[in-house]
């Protein structure tokens, strides 16, 4: 498995959340509201304020989600032989991660074709304690079937696989049991007025991405 596929562990959900636009430029836009739509569907899978704020359907937000979801498992799984029971359960842990990430929503304000809505977060600190723990797993099983190749025995390349994912599933788990989270702080989310259509702007979206987790860690593994 490469480290540029661990490192998509870590990836939300962006592109999901920049495609969900809500038309109109009414000046009863809620545009905090509209971004808490946004997070929370994409990271705790929760549609309330996704139809709240008529952003779309219930079904339009699960499906979302879903696809969200998909894009990541397709990212870590698309080249490896694992089976439907390890994906599903890989699935679950990438879901709980998500839901786990702190942010409040606050007051946005205006600015001519912009709202500037301000979210506070605390960035959550897994990926260290998860990745150290996988490294160890998986450099003692990297020396178990070295071993066993000595001796004659043959280990599968989808045994490999199955075991190198696990190991990185139960790695992630056993962090996310735990996880330890830094001070409060801000940033910014613009919401933007193009073709009389709201939207979240993309860098700000792909910013909070790096914000929530210690995604640092994983920047020298590329």
């Amino acid at each position: 498995m490469s480290k540029a596929k661990v490192r998509k562990v870590a990836v939300l959900l962006a592109a999901a959340m920049v495609a969900v636009l809500l038309g109109g430029c009414g000046l009863s836009f809620d545009a905090s509201g509209y971004v808490k739509a946004l997070l929370d569907n994409s990271y705790k899978g929760d549609p309330t304020a996704f139809v709240e704020q008529k952003v779309g359907t219930k079904e339009q937000a699960q499906e979302l989600y879903k696809q969200g979801i998909d894009t990541e498992m397709k990212s870590l799984t698309s080249e490896a032989d694992v089976s439907e029971e390890l994906e599903a359960e890989f699935r679950e842990v990438i879901e709980n991660v998500f839901k786990k990430v702190k942010y409040t929503v606050g007051e946005s304000t205006r600015k001519g074709d912009s709202y500037e809505v301000v979210v506070k977060y605390q960035k959550m600190n897994i990926f260290a304690s998860a990745m150290e723990s996988f490294n160890t797993s998986s450099q003692a099983y990297v020396e178990e079937v070295s071993n066993k190749a000595e001796n004659g025995e043959e280990t599968s390349e989808k045994e490999v696989n199955e075991q190198i994912f696990t190991l990185l599933k139960d790695a992630l788990k056993d962090a996310m049991e735990n996880p330890s989270y830094a001070d409060e702080a801000s940033t910014i989310i613009h919401v933007e007025l193009k073709n009389n259509i709201w939207a979240p702007n993309e860098a700000d979206v792909q910013n909070l991405e790096k914000l929530l987790f210690d995604m640092d860690v994983l920047e020298g593994m590329q």
